[in-house]
């Protein structure tokens, strides 16, 4: 069974609570689970958030709306999506963060192709080589490659970056493939500030369509004709997660 993992939170440093900020009359999380229901090939959607007291309104989000969910540590989210996917019988979990509201649900769908021919693959991503807009991350990831991790999984740097770091330094030890773009869309659609949030708003406002989908090429469609968009949050472009841990990383002991 593959399980699509939402991961959110509610305390977010740079925009708290933005997971349940209003867009086109529903939370962002709506809008992301309801993304990935489009999906052909996930067979169950939950969201993974922890057990902290500031993370009830997600619990009750899931309540209200007949989605599943599963809570668990805070920080460690290697036990956090093992226990996820036990409690759904997942043999493959398929990880979404709750900073993209314009995942792409085709997206999703062909690394789970690729991931069938590859069953063998320990980690399957489209971001190891960055050629997607950064806000279209998609992470496959089969539970023996979470039980690999179990044993070190309380060590801090697993807490901001999870496992694909690890895995891409360690190619000796685990089979990652990545897959890519011919030509490379050096797009920042991910939500993690107040200008994201606006630039974001602005997307759904022109695309979203109720019991429809759009896509990425649909998104870059408009950004074509409405150039001025990009500039919302052009501010924030060079700040990408991997830059932030290869600053961390020369600070931790090794692994």
């Amino acid at each position: 069974m593959i399980l699509g993992v939402i991961q959110a939170r509610m305390n977010s440093e740079r925009l708290p609570g933005k997971v349940l900020l209003p867009m086109e009359n529903k939370p962002i999380l709506w809008h992301i689970h309801k993304r990935l229901t489009f999906s052909k090939k996930l067979d169950k959607i939950c969201i993974s958030t922890s057990n902290n007291s500031s993370d009830d309104p997600i619990m009750e989000f899931a309540k209200k709306n007949n989605i599943e969910i599963f809570r668990g540590s805070e920080e460690n989210l290697i036990s956090r999506h093992l226990g996820a996917a036990k409690l759904f019988d997942a043999q493959v979990i398929v990880r979404i963060t709750a900073d993209d509201p314009l995942i792409d649900p085709k997206i999703i769908d062909d690394l789970i192709s690729f991931y069938e021919q590859n069953p063998d693959a320990d980690f399957i991503c489209n971001n190891k080589e960055r050629t997607f807009p950064v806000g279209l991350d998609v992470e496959i990831i089969p539970i023996k490659t979470l039980k690999k991790f179990e044993a070190k999984s309380n060590d801090s740097i697993f807490y901001e970056f999870f496992i694909s770091n690890y895995i891409f330094e360690h190619p000796n030890q685990f089979k990652s493939i990545g897959m890519k773009l011919d030509k490379p869309l050096l797009e920042r659609w991910t939500l993690d500030y107040p200008e994201d949030y606006e630039f974001i708003k602005e997307i759904y406002s022109h695309l979203y369509k109720k019991n429809s989908i759009f896509l990425m090429n649909d998104i870059l469609n408009l950004l074509n004709k409405k150039p001025s968009l990009r500039r919302i949050n052009l501010m924030h472009y060079t700040k990408f997660s991997h830059l932030k841990y290869k600053k961390l990383k020369n600070s931790h002991e090794k692994i």
